[in-house]
């Protein structure tokens, strides 16, 4: 993590932003595995036996380049003692105070609900990071001298539509307990649903702040390129070493194969399957093609 935090900063890239997400691996058969537990996955809506992988990705606007600049993997309680037990916030902060710390620049960071807690983006505030998040619904705010849930607040507040968002939404400025002075926007897709991004930047733009909200996927995409070309979940070592050693390569193999593609917009996918044409092929050449190939097909013969 520590070189390519150094190869960002040997090449000049400042116009980069921070993502916060942890990743869930399932194991089920791993009961010896002293990084696995029970926990409950939002994508198959129940609990499931696997581990959880809390990383911190840094990311150019344009999406040229997705880098894990940090990462650590959450143990359970039963698996530690008392006293060393880290929840995944407490691994979060220890990240972001360590890559603020070796000189990374960054615009903003951003992350989903379970990170926007009161303390720990009062930290990153500290920190002179501008964060950008969600609220949960139960949230109290304070608007215009009442107090109300951001739920009940984007009830009363109009919004309007926005094309270049494709959504209706609306920003006001709140005052929360456990936040301070938050700028509020409120959001509602096509299925009516709310959805309620917060950002310490007070005089954020509410395209701006929806679009830096949106470019979280940008850890989601690296989660899914990582268990379906890097092998992240083929890792069946008990020993700790070896665990954290398979994340942090599997997380250097898809920086690598970023750095291999031919064009900006060409997938991982492609540069891996590319590369094993050329291992099969050890430098030989193609065969000749069939006189019995058609015309129209020989192209991609």
């Amino acid at each position: 993590m520590g070189v390519l935090i150094a190869w960002i900063k040997r090449h000049g890239e400042e116009d980069g932003y921070l993502c916060l997400d942890d990743c869930l691996i399932e194991k089920a058969f791993a009961k010896k595995l002293p990084w696995a537990g029970w926990t409950y996955s939002f994508a198959k809506k129940r609990k499931v036996y696997g581990l959880h992988i809390v990383v911190l990705l840094w990311c150019t606007s344009d999406g040229r380049w997705r880098i894990p600049v940090a990462f650590r993997l959450w143990r359970p309680k039963r698996s530690c003692a008392p006293h060393t037990y880290r929840t995944k916030l407490r691994l979060a902060e220890v990240m972001i105070k360590e890559v603020i710390g070796s000189g990374l620049k960054a615009r903003y960071i951003v992350f989903d609900t379970h990170y926007t807690a009161g303390w720990f983006t009062k930290m990153v505030r500290r920190l002179g990071l501008v964060w950008v998040g969600t609220l949960p619904p139960r949230t109290s705010v304070v608007w215009r001298g009442q107090r109300r849930s951001v739920a009940e607040l984007a009830r009363r507040v109009p919004l309007k539509w926005h094309k270049r968002l494709g959504m209706r939404a609306t920003a006001v400025v709140v005052y929360a307990p456990k936040y301070g002075s938050l700028r509020l926007v409120v959001t509602r897709n096509r299925h009516g649903n709310h959805e309620y991004i917060v950002t310490n930047d007070p005089g954020g733009d509410l395209t701006t702040v929806v679009l830096r909200k949106m470019r979280r996927w940008s850890i989601e995409t690296l989660f899914r390129d990582s268990k379906q070309f890097a092998g992240l979940e083929a890792c069946q070592c008990r020993v700790d070493q070896a665990m954290v050693r398979h994340v942090g390569l599997v997380l250097l193999t898809c920086v690598v194969m970023q750095m291999m593609r031919r064009f900006m917009g060409e997938s991982v996918g492609s540069v891996k399957e590319r590369w094993q044409l050329e291992v099969m092929r050890d430098g030989e050449s193609s065969p000749p093609l069939l006189k019995a190939c058609p015309l129209h097909l020989r192209a991609t013969a």
